[in-house]
């Protein structure tokens, strides 16, 4: 869904939660109440949701809330016609850790976003994607010293 969040956290999302541009989650593993902006991408998707439930966002045709099987059933359909069958639903929250390390993000400013108690868990999801980013800036910096000489 774009949010960092474990998908058992994205089974207990309410309608209710959002609040402005992202929407408030009680982590079923640590505990902690967080509010996680939208993505752009989230934002627009929400917007044309049909609301089937007056509760849930995450629900079947009949509005009942949509549990870990379920929302990992629905999303390996959407693997399979894209061919990504490789990929986990649980790779989705790696996905968002890697893409905000990318970004130029802190591990502190990811763990807002994912929830993530631990620095170390962070940096685990987020290390390629860092080391990545660490390397152009590296090697750029290393390009503009060339330059100076």
């Amino acid at each position: 869904m774009g949010t960092g969040q474990r998908a058992s956290d994205l089974t207990r999302m309410e309608w209710a939660h959002i609040e402005s541009d992202g929407v408030w989650v009680t982590q079923g593993k640590t505990k902690p109440r967080l509010w996680t902006p939208f993505t752009t991408a989230l934002k627009a998707v929400l917007g044309t949701t049909k609301r089937t439930s007056l509760n849930h966002i995450l629900n079947d045709e009949f509005g009942r809330k949509l549990n870990y099987g379920q929302i990992q059933k629905k999303v390996m359909v959407v693997r399979k016609a894209n061919y990504l069958t490789e990929f986990t639903l649980h790779g989705l929250r790696y996905s968002a850790a890697s893409e905000l390390a990318e970004a130029g993000c802190t591990d502190q400013q990811i763990a807002t976003v994912t929830g993530h108690k631990s620095l170390s868990m962070v940096q685990k999801k987020s290390k390629g994607a860092s080391q990545k980013r660490l390397a152009k800036q590296a090697q750029t910096l290393r390009e503009q010293n060339k330059n100076r000489s």
